[in-house]
């Protein structure tokens, strides 16, 4: 039972109301929750109905000087909580929490790792020497007494076991954060001369915006009719973070429109007729592709780990080899002129979102995590 113990949320301010869902059920079931958002300090944010604290953290980039400050922060925070239970999201923060919490041997420690990143996903040299450095501690971390990790993709589980980051035992598999089908209404895509074939996604280069940009250039070269936009704000924390003044340079030639950040995406998603998402990043499963199930789109991604959860091939979108930018442009050819297909996977693409990535579905399945961890 987890009704009356003590649950801590570590949460990134930029993304933490999608994270609440798990936080106000947990409230529901009688537990004493907290909330701490990650660079906050300015803002002094509050999230509403939950006692809120606030860590520090660097405006830029985070770089490894930076990592002792937020340790100490979180260190003091979990003394002065008493928590049963922490949960933090993503391998950085993971990582942090994890040193924090050592001298709490008794403290349940959920990690969600939302996608391995750059660190375990890149080839590059400076990542492959990051893992080199600090492998050996965040394997302690990750498989220190009280640790449970949940996993968004069976590809993460089966690499991060391999290298023995993980064990054999408190791991669990929950595919994606979910999304909330109230949200997303599917509707029939805009009759128009020109359909939108839309990219949502972060500003990062792994994300494939080169790829779609340059795809779209290719299709708009062979005549056919159709609009492009990218929908997404700029980011922080990610050495391959673009810029605006990529961005501004990338869509100077007027082929791709930039929206920038995007509030109501539920609205943009249903002015679309096919979402690309040509990822070769290191993710759980993208929310933009849950959203784009949730919206009722047919889908183009990559065959990769995370994004091929989300798509199945020939069903309810297609999948495409990473960074292949006419794979990528022959497949969205294939889709505009193929309208009664897209209808098809647009309702198969539903039918996947009620059937795996529900909100209440995941949810539960995190208490049960909780459940496991505390009974133990």
């Amino acid at each position: 039972m987890i009704t009356g113990r003590k649950i801590l949320y570590l949460f990134d301010q930029g993304d933490w109301k999608s994270r609440m869902p798990v936080a106000q059920a947990a409230k529901q079931r009688g537990c004493d929750v907290t909330i701490a958002l990650i660079g906050a300090q300015d803002t002094n944010e509050t999230v509403p109905g939950f006692e809120t604290l606030h860590i520090k953290a660097p405006d830029g980039r985070m770089r490894g000087r930076d990592v002792p400050a937020m340790v100490r922060q979180i260190r003091e925070i979990l003394a002065d909580t008493h928590a049963d239970l922490v949960h933090t999201v993503t391998l950085k923060y993971a990582f942090i929490t994890g040193l924090a919490a050592l001298p709490f041997p008794d403290i349940r420690k959920i990690y969600t790792l939302a996608g391995l990143g750059y660190l375990f996903r890149s080839p590059d040299i400076k990542a492959r020497l990051m893992r080199f450095l600090i492998g050996p501690l965040l394997r302690r971390v990750l498989r220190a007494r009280g640790a449970y990790l949940i996993f968004q993709n069976p590809d993460d589980l089966v690499l991060m076991t391999k290298l023995r980051y993980a064990g054999h035992v408190n791991t669990a598999l929950i595919r994606g954060s979910g999304v909330d089908l109230d949200s997303f209404t599917p509707i029939p895509e805009p009759e128009e001369d020109e359909p939108l074939v839309l990219m949502p996604t972060r500003l990062v280069k792994e994300k494939g915006v080169h790829i779609f940009v340059e795809a779209a250039r290719l299709v708009k070269a062979s005549g056919m009719k159709a609009r492009f936009q990218i929908a997404g704000g700029e980011t922080r924390h990610n050495p391959k973070a673009i810029t605006k003044e990529e961005m501004h340079a990338l869509t100077a030639d007027g082929v791709i429109e930039w929206l920038g950040r995007v509030e109501d995406m539920p609205a943009l998603l249903s002015q679309a007729a096919i979402i690309v998402y040509p990822s070769y990043y290191g993710e759980g499963i993208p929310r933009v592709l849950l959203e784009a199930c949730a919206a009722g789109r047919a889908i183009i991604t990559t065959d990769h780990a995370g994004c091929r959860e989300a798509v199945e091939h020939n069903q309810n979108g297609l999948l495409v080899p990473i960074k292949n930018i006419k794979a990528t442009a022959d497949a969205i050819k294939d889709l505009l002129t193929a309208p009664d297909l897209r209808r098809i996977m647009g309702e198969r693409s539903r039918e996947k979102a009620e059937r795996e990535f529900d909100i209440n579905l995941v949810v539960n399945e995190t208490l049960h995590v909780y459940e496991d961890a505390l009974k133990d």
